[in-house]
């Protein structure tokens, strides 16, 4: 099982989002952010959005080059995503895992990292 990432910005839409997709069974986690500075969510990408659903996150490297994001959610976003801790090892796409981690971050303002030990 791989998890693609990718960082997209649609002026035409005012929001911009990172996408986390599983290849083998096409499930879905975004983080979606209004334009210019509105409020983030989470969605399936076939849900309703869930604001505010991300209590803490963090990004750790992996041997293999690509980074580990974890997301500790609030509870209803738990139950829409079937758990409140959500980790993704990751492969980039079109862009680097420093980069986005930086465009999560971004998209995160204000929401604190996650302790190294959970």
């Amino acid at each position: 099982m791989s998890i693609y990432a990718s960082y997209e910005h649609h002026r035409d839409l005012a929001c911009e989002a990172v996408v986390f997709i599983d290849d083998e069974s096409d499930a879905c986690f975004q983080i979606q952010r209004d334009l210019p500075d509105g409020e983030y969510c989470v969605t399936t990408g076939a849900s309703a959005p869930v604001y505010g659903a991300i209590r803490q996150w963090r990004t750790r490297d992996t041997t293999a080059g690509g980074a580990t994001f974890e997301f500790a959610l609030i509870p209803k976003a738990g139950r829409l995503f079937g758990d409140n801790l959500l980790s993704f090892e990751v492969t980039a796409v079109d862009i680097t895992v420093d980069e986005l981690s930086t465009h999560v971050g971004r998209l995160l303002a204000g929401v604190p990292r996650l302790p190294w030990s959970v």
